[in-house]
């Protein structure tokens, strides 16, 4: 048995910016192994977030940046201004690439490429089974433990998108403004569903698909609404493909535990990274990230997380809006049109960011359909006790 001070399951983005953040302190003199039977030498997604500039250790890798963004929502449309904030794409490979670089730096971190097929906390660390070998680590962070999904008493979404990168024969894309949300294509069933445009050139862009809703759409319907949008809002007719991907993010309230035991703790989607009403992780998980590695410097162990009334608040905000949507109370695309015409984009972004205060959330919830919303808290908190 090999063992470790510390062992992260699953390198993708959780696992990658935990061992990157480790490698920026001291715990770089720690023996760490990151196990994924993934090799990460894909384009295999696409992160979009804000964020005020400077504030991340990957701005030189960002493959795009933009000021303003379009939106088209019911009746309004708009280039928003973001203020202080910058809309940002960066490419999974790039992110991977990055991070890899800058851990092959340090002789104490170790990569294997295995299928893990068990995790178990003993009392003298995480054990990790994998079909080759067996581990010991001091902690083990397991970003690879799936959601149930299933929970009667939670809301249960994905966040499910195709996207395709093209190429024009003619000039047709604002190489200055990105098209964050275009709800003008068909709402069917439960939930929302909107295209989003990131342009690399005048003749080049990523044209993305995206639905909240509670069940995934057959291969073939992502496909035509993809050619249906080109056709009649951009006006494209001739194009080529240059890439496609294929994404299934959970948005749920099903609690997520960070620690599965001792030794044992969830990062991830496991861990609770993804914001349950919008999808959004990649700067939360820069955020827990950076904490669980602060609180490893300073405390010497991961610390439990702390359930304040703030947290438990905007974690009810969630639900509401998933109860919303799941519900049907109000249309999807009413409701994000609203949010995004009656307030200032910045504003906006610090609350979806959960960097407002609890006066602030409110003010910003007035401007939603207050009858569903209403209901959709009631039933919410009801669910919740």
């Amino acid at each position: 048995m090999q063992k470790y001070d510390y062992i992260i399951a699953g390198g993708g983005l959780a696992g990658l910016s935990l061992a990157y953040y480790m490698n920026q302190t001291v715990l770089r003199e720690k023996s760490i192994l990151i196990i994924d039977q993934d090799t990460k030498t894909k384009n295999d997604r696409t992160w979009c977030f804000w964020e005020k500039d400077n504030q991340n250790p990957f701005d030189a890798i960002v493959h795009r940046k933009w000021n303003k963004v379009y939106f088209h929502g019911t009746n309004f449309s708009d280039a928003l201004d973001l203020g202080d904030y910058s809309y940002k794409w960066l490419k999974g490979i790039d992110f991977y690439n990055f991070v890899k670089l800058d851990l092959l730096t340090n002789p104490n971190i170790k990569f294997v490429n295995e299928r893990i097929e068990r995790l178990k906390d003993t009392p003298i660390g995480g054990f990790v089974i994998t079909t080759e070998n067996q581990y010991l680590g001091s902690y083990v962070f397991d970003s690879i433990k799936p959601l149930k999904l299933d929970l009667e008493d939670c809301h249960n979404m994905l966040q499910h998108f195709k996207g395709w990168e093209i190429v024009t024969d003619k000039p047709v894309f604002d190489t200055t403004c990105p098209t964050m949300m275009d709800y003008r294509v068909e709402q069917r069933g439960t939930g929302v569903r909107f295209m989003y445009v990131l342009p690399e050139s005048t003749t080049r862009a990523m044209v993305e698909y995206t639905v909240f809703s509670d069940k995934l759409l057959s291969p073939t319907e992502y496909d035509a609404e993809l050619h249906k949008y080109l056709k009649r809002f951009l006006k494209i007719e001739n194009f080529t493909i240059e890439h496609e991907e294929f994404g299934v993010i959970p948005m749920t309230d099903e609690p997520t535990p960070n620690h599965a035991g001792e030794h044992i703790v969830r990062i991830g989607t496991s861990g609770g990274y993804v914001k349950a009403s919008t999808g959004y992780a990649f700067q939360r998980t820069q955020r827990f990230t950076q904490q669980l590695v602060k609180d490893l410097v300073t405390l010497g162990k991961p610390s439990l997380p702390k359930k304040n009334f703030k947290k438990r608040f905007k974690d009810w905000l969630d639900s509401t809006l998933l109860n919303v949507l799941l519900k049907n109370r109000a249309l999807g695309k009413d409701v994000f049109t609203a949010l995004y015409q009656k307030n200032p984009t910045p504003r906006l972004f610090a609350f979806l960011d959960e960097d407002t205060t609890i006066f602030e959330d409110f003010r910003i919830m007035s401007t939603v359909p207050l009858w569903a919303f209403t209901k959709g808290a009631l039933d919410a908190l009801r669910k919740r006790f």
